[in-house]
């Protein structure tokens, strides 16, 4: 049986991932890793594009998830699935977040 996520059949795929076009929420509370992997090396480019997703994610819990991926990391043993990727891509998610983000969001 798969790990629960969400199908997403619009494009062809097994479960919900971010893309240069499309920022969805759902796609960084999968398990899987190679999905949040994928997800996350699009988010670190919109989140140092685009204003509007900086916004978006201060206020969906996004922002929240980030930092809970960042707690996971340091708090239980990594596992074998490129851990300090992860690690790196959300950071870097939220430094572009603080610096590039508006007065409110920072």
């Amino acid at each position: 049986m798969r790990e629960s996520n969400f199908a997403f059949p619009a494009q062809n795929r097994a479960c919900v991932c971010i893309t240069s076009q499309l920022y969805d929420r759902r796609a960084l509370d999968t398990t899987s890793p190679l999905p949040l992997f994928n997800s996350l090396t699009q988010l670190v480019y919109l989140t140092s594009t685009s204003p509007r997703i900086r916004e978006i994610m201060t206020m969906d819990g996004g922002l929240e998830r980030l930092v809970r991926i960042l707690h996971d990391f340091c708090i239980c043993p990594p596992p074998p699935e490129n851990p300090a990727m992860l690690f790196s891509l959300a950071f870097q998610c939220l430094v572009n977040i603080g610096v590039r983000g508006s007065e409110p969001i920072r």
